[in-house]
């Protein structure tokens, strides 16, 4: 399949579910939501992406933020195998880095719904966690939500550790670029969702974690007020007291 988005196009693939009530999901990888925050990007607010010529391939992983992982061979060590289990998995995923990291990946349902007068999907835009400092957005495949749950998931990277939060406590850096590098994506879903068949109207942001905590901290910004209808939060919470919370922005 091909989309067209921000005058450009992508061509994403087909991909179809282990069981036989699933529908098949149409995946694209490597989105881009914003520039490269590289050179005198770096340590600024995230700019809008260019346009490409041709057709973008969007069937692979973009790179993830920069991170560091080698603690996990400490925790092999000090820590029982259930738990250290997955370590091996999350570094395949974070294994190729790059500061040109501000992608997404979103993935479509198939199946037509018959409830719906308008044809548009809701939207689930996933925020990870990971302490402010590792994880990817690569590791949430959202195409067994996208297609039980008849909605379009997006799962978005953006930058980590000293690159997405330091701040100078000046103009020099101001911080929390990896707060405006997840309000750089809800745009670009709010403006180009509906090529896909999403409602950019009924934009969910869900996380857990740190991700949580990115989800109810952008219920207070003004600048993502419009970009979605309804938080999910589930631990890491920034507000409140319940352990799970929703928030309805009316």
């Amino acid at each position: 399949p091909v989309i067209r988005v921000n005058f450009s196009k992508l061509r994403g693939l087909r991909v179809a579910m282990p069981s036989e009530i699933l529908g098949p999901v149409e995946q694209y990888l490597g989105v881009p939501y914003a520039m490269p925050p590289t050179g005198q990007r770096r340590f600024q607010v995230p700019e809008p992406p260019a346009s490409w010529p041709g057709i973008r391939n969007a069937t692979q992983f973009a790179p993830v933020c920069p991170q560091y992982l080698e603690d996990r061979l400490l925790l092999t060590d000090m820590l029982p195998v259930w738990f250290t289990a997955n370590l091996d998995t999350v570094a395949s995923y974070v294994h190729e880095q790059s500061e040109d990291c501000l992608y997404l990946n979103i993935y479509v349902p198939t199946e037509e719904d018959a409830h719906d007068d308008t044809g548009l999907k809701p939207v689930m835009v996933y925020i990870h966690g990971g302490s402010y400092v590792e994880g990817t957005g690569n590791m949430i495949d959202g195409s067994i939500l996208a297609s039980y749950g008849n909605v379009i998931v997006v799962t978005v990277n953006y930058r980590l550790g000293v690159l997405g939060f330091l701040s100078t406590g000046d103009q020099a850096a101001k911080g929390n670029y990896g707060l405006l590098d997840q309000i750089q994506a809800l745009r670009w879903v709010k403006e180009n969702i509906q090529a896909f068949n999403g409602d950019p109207e009924r934009v969910t942001i869900f996380g857990s974690g740190a991700g949580a905590s990115c989800v109810s901290l952008l219920t207070l910004s003004h600048y993502s007020e419009v970009l979605f209808r309804i938080v999910l939060a589930r631990t890491g919470r920034k507000l409140g007291q319940p352990y799970i919370f929703m928030y309805v922005c009316m």
